[in-house]
């Protein structure tokens, strides 16, 4: 009973994540804290103090996962905090499946979007650039165009999906 339940507050808050998200580009605190609580207080309920050591684990692997990528300013705290908040219900084995998928997930969104927005052409034209300015003066030139805005990764919709993937892979006995 409790798997089905912490599933689907799972699911609920992964859904209020992507929208809250995709709509103000943030991931509010009240929300990642509520899913961290439920998904310790509901491991801790059911399975003593076996819950709550594995909710604490996989809270400190989902963070550990994005942390990294949060502190090169790729990415903001909350889907960091998202991330952590998945790994109390998931636990440390399953969040890092969640997170092969979002970060799979993840390149494949942002290779849409740079090509969407022109990233991926100006890229390739500070490239020639570079190489051709190389092969005539022998320099690496340091300034150039100004670069555009990078396009904003939604994260919380890429963690959303990332999750359902490996919990579906799970639930067929994939891994």
């Amino acid at each position: 009973m409790s798997s089905s339940f912490l599933l689907s507050g799972l699911a609920l808050g992964l859904i209020v994540a992507a929208v809250t998200d995709v709509r103000e580009g943030r991931i509010p605190n009240w929300l990642t804290g509520s899913l961290a609580v439920f998904g310790i207080g509901v491991n801790s309920l059911e399975y003593g103090w076996y819950g709550f050591l594995f909710s604490l684990g996989g809270l400190i692997m989902g963070l550990v996962c994005l942390i990294y990528f949060y502190l090169k300013g790729g990415m903001g705290a909350g889907d960091v905090k998202l991330l952590g908040a998945i790994g109390t219900i998931l636990g440390p084995g399953q969040v890092v499946f969640a997170f092969a998928f979002a970060a799979m997930l993840g390149g494949l969104y942002s290779l849409a979007l740079m090509s969407n927005q022109g990233g991926m052409r100006h890229a390739w034209d500070r490239m020639f650039i570079l190489l051709s300015t190389l092969k005539v003066t022998r320099t690496i030139p340091v300034s150039g165009a100004p670069i555009p805005t990078e396009p904003k990764l939604r994260y919380a919709l890429v963690l959303g999906l990332g999750t359902v993937i490996a919990q579906t892979l799970f639930y067929y006995g994939v891994f």
